[in-house]
């Protein structure tokens, strides 16, 4: 069971439905056996209610927590920051599905957590496993003052309508990721998700109020597809049955011969768009509004982190956290600054950067907040790599990874806010598998782990070069009308020198490019790979490289 095949995964969802795992874990956290525990519970099951097992795999657990949107009260950020400081040891990381996930939970913990979370209006159903995942959205959905069309209810409907499929939805190939913007941005990067619903403005010329537009069958992974363009107008009310059309063909006629090709994105693929949009229709009973004009959207990399004036007369103050990675306090800050300085319904998001935005800040108080934002370590103005570098969970934690992340991210990017002047955002992602939650095949700057030798030649006691973590490094990747994934430039760089390898390429971006207004991709796309490769090898593998200690 341990070895996740497809064929063994399929007869333990027909053995037990992953939905109906909830009352044995409840059961197993009463009890607190952890070698009680069934293996396929612990092993899959577990997993319909966000619960993995956390690495090294014996007695302890890390649990994601469903958050729409990434949509939170100060009072629930707070009591996250109770559940995190009394179970967690006090950590706790931001995804880029706008969730979080706590560590160093034990069985016992979990009926205690799970209720703490009911009483909070939240939950962790089908936070992983074969099931919908959290859905995604823009962090100022129903505040920007720019936004296409206000997506923040249409993102709850589809999350709820999920949620009470229950089994309708409980038993799909593989994990299905849902995105449903507004944004004039696309920040919440429709096309690299199974179902990617972005906003399209409204029609000038015919009077069409706006909408959406659909793409499907996108993913990363590793092997990455960009969802397709479906062609069709989705009115505002179309929205949650057509989500619920997707999954439903998923469920029905996805693979699940192979777990590495029963994504929604291969079916996609062999099949054609033509014949994904007739299946939606299918299932629907009606036609969709055809329309050829509306196919891949505009986009850039922001997540709105900063300050600005919503279109309410307020302003969000957005707070950068260092890769991801809080604290119980941090989000107890957070919560509690919010719920004094904002105002009416006082709300909070989570990006997919791994941020947080507060909203509904009376201008009056923006001073005054970012003030004590920052006396409590949590810098609004920060430097702008700390927006925009990202990192997975790594190998401190997970399974999949095979190099350290965190820890490593956070030292490459303390020795970049001191020794890099960046003007422009460049987005840099620590990825320690190929898996991708980091999504390092779309950023600026990808790092994907992989292993290496000691470059400073050290040796192992059987006398061969030891064995360190390293990265390869992948560049032009880039989202909207031509979307490109980015390309491995350079291999097994050392972990202990990426910092080099990074400040070498953003210190010839900012030396060579057009002008100030040039995005890092199209200085990429400018310059030949061997250039590009040059760059970061000589510095990053040099003699006198000086390695970095994370």
């Amino acid at each position: 069971m341990a070895k996740g095949t497809a064929q063994e995964v399929e007869e333990l969802k027909q053995a037990k439905d992953g939905f109906d795992v909830l009352a044995d874990l409840m059961r197993y956290s009463e009890q607190g056996d952890y070698d009680a525990i069934d293996a396929g519970d612990l092993a899959q099951r577990f997993k319909w209610f966000g619960v993995y097992r956390q690495k090294p795999n014996i007695g302890h657990f890390m649990l994601r927590i469903k958050i729409p949107g990434g949509q939170l009260t100060p009072r629930q950020l707070a009591g996250i920051s109770d559940i995190c400081d009394q179970y967690a040891r006090g950590i706790a990381d931001i995804t880029t599905r706008q969730t979080i996930q706590l560590h160093w939970l034990t069985i016992k913990d979990i009926k205690p957590i799970f209720e703490k979370l009911a009483a909070l209006g939240m939950n962790s159903q089908f936070a992983c496993g074969d099931a919908p995942r959290n859905v995604v959205s823009c962090p100022l959905a129903g505040v920007s003052t720019q936004e296409i069309i206000d997506s923040s209810q249409a993102v709850r409907d589809v999350a709820l309508m999920y949620e009470k499929g229950g089994k309708e939805f409980s038993n799909l190939p593989r994990k299905f990721k849902t995105s449903v913007g507004g944004c004039h941005l696309h920040c919440h990067q429709p096309q690299i998700n199974d179902v990617g619903i972005f906003g399209v403005p409204r029609n000038e010329q015919t009077g069409r109020p706006a909408g959406y537009g659909l793409l499907v069958g996108g993913g990363l992974s590793s092997t990455p597809h960009f969802a397709q363009p479906m062609r069709v107008f989705l009115k505002p009310e179309q929205v949650t049955e057509v989500c619920r059309a997707i999954a439903i063909l998923f469920r029905d006629h996805g693979y699940r011969e192979k777990r590495t090709r029963a994504r929604l994105k291969f079916l996609v693929a062999d099949k054609g768009w033509q014949w994904t949009r007739d299946m939606i229709e299918q299932i629907l009973g009606y036609k969709l509004e055809h329309d050829d004009t509306i196919q891949h959207p505009t986009a850039v990399h922001n997540d709105h982190v900063g300050t600005g004036k919503q279109n309410d007369g307020n302003f969000y103050v957005g707070v950068p956290i260092e890769r991801g990675r809080w604290t119980a306090r941090n989000m107890a800050d957070i919560a509690r600054l919010a719920d004094k300085h904002a105002t009416g319904d006082k709300r909070i998001r989570l990006t997919n950067k791994q941020n947080v935005l507060i909203l509904d800040v009376p201008e009056a108080h923006v001073e005054a907040l970012s003030h004590q934002l920052t006396s409590v370590g949590l810098t609004p103005g920060a430097h702008s790599l700390r927006t925009n570098l990202i990192s997975c969970t790594g190998s401190e934690f997970c399974n999949l990874a095979v190099v350290e992340t965190k820890h490593r991210a956070g030292a490459v990017l303390r020795y970049l806010e001191e020794h890099t002047e960046l003007d422009r955002p460049v987005f840099i992602s620590f990825t320690g598998c190929p898996n991708a939650c980091a999504q390092y095949q779309v950023a600026d700057i990808g790092l994907t782990g992989i292993p290496t030798h000691d470059p400073d030649g050290t040796l192992d006691e059987n006398g061969k070069p030891m064995k360190v973590d390293g990265y390869n490094v992948l560049l032009g990747a880039g989202f909207g009308t031509d979307p490109k994934f980015g390309e491995v430039i350079a291999k097994k760089i050392p972990a202990s020198r990426v910092h080099l390898a990074i400040k070498g390429l953003i210190d010839a971006y900012m030396a060579s490019r057009i002008d100030e207004d040039e995005p890092f991709q199209t200085w990429v796309s400018r310059n030949e790979p061997e250039a590009l490769q040059k760059l970061i090898t000589d510095a990053a593998l040099a003699e006198d490289a000086a390695s970095l200690v994370a």
